[in-house]
């Protein structure tokens, strides 16, 4: 399924996305190539950037590192915390059994 999203909603997403990171104190920066995130190393620069964040717009969820790391772009605090998680512990989850 194919999410109508235009650009001012992707990117009014991107920028709530981006205020909850820097809340949470991950050193985050809108892109200006593509609509996205960067993420840096804490206390790093621009040049130092350790993952991406978009949006999918076949899922409506925002991506990030991995196909696998998908969050739903109306849950932008939850995305927030996922991707903290994910900063803090970039391990691979395994399904438990």
């Amino acid at each position: 399924m194919q999410f109508n999203m235009s650009r001012d909603t992707e990117l009014r997403l991107l920028g709530d996305l981006c205020r909850a990171l820097a809340r949470r104190g991950v050193c985050v920066q809108m892109r200006d190539a593509i609509p996205g995130l960067t993420i840096a190393r804490p206390g790093g620069t621009a040049l130092e950037v350790i993952g991406y964040v978009v949006i999918s717009k076949t899922k409506g969820q925002f991506s990030w590192w991995r196909v696998d790391n998908l969050h739903p772009v109306s849950d932008v605090d939850g995305a927030a915390e996922q991707i903290t998680a994910f900063i803090a512990d970039p391990t691979p989850r395994q399904p438990s059994s």
